[in-house]
């Protein structure tokens, strides 16, 4: 059997696995938070922040992330194993978090678009649920490796 690959950290491989989780995750989460604000039959003119569609649905959104987010870590290590080294795991997860504070900033704050919010209804008014979030974000590469560890998930070349 082949042992795997031994690297540092890849910042081409990261951004490449952020874009595609970032992306995965806003689909996830506004589809989420449309179905059920069609479930609930709620009109479409609340703004988000009085939504309760989207009231219930931040609640269940950190785990969506963690679930993507580590689904990410799983491709950013794919043909690597379980052996990446501890500080590649964490710079993963510091990377990431970074990208998503900007990322979600520019996004969701500086862009007027319909799912915008103020930067007090982003920082304060989604607490506790958008700082769970960002833990899932720097937190999901050690979900993932210790998934790896116990022989839960499969990583093939």
């Amino acid at each position: 059997m082949e042992t795997p690959k031994k690297a540092g950290f890849r910042h081409g491989r990261a951004l490449t696995t952020f874009i595609l989780a970032y992306v995965a995750i806003t689909i996830v989460a506004t589809g989420f938070s449309l179905a059920l604000e069609k479930y609930m039959g709620v009109p479409g003119d609340f703004p988000p922040m009085q939504n309760p569609a989207y009231l219930l649905a931040e609640r269940f959104i950190p785990i969506l992330n963690l679930i993507v987010w580590t689904g990410g870590a799983w491709l950013y290590f794919k043909g690597r194993g379980w052996d990446a080294e501890s500080k590649e795991v964490t710079t993963l997860g510091v990377y990431w978090l970074a990208l998503a504070v900007v990322v979600d900033y520019v996004g969701f704050v500086l862009i007027k678009n319909p799912i915008s919010l103020s930067p007090h209804d982003f920082y304060i008014g989604q607490f506790p649920w958008i700082y769970l979030i960002y833990l899932t974000v720097v937190a999901s590469p050690w979900c993932c490796i210790l998934l790896l560890r116990r022989g839960r998930v499969a990583v093939s070349a």
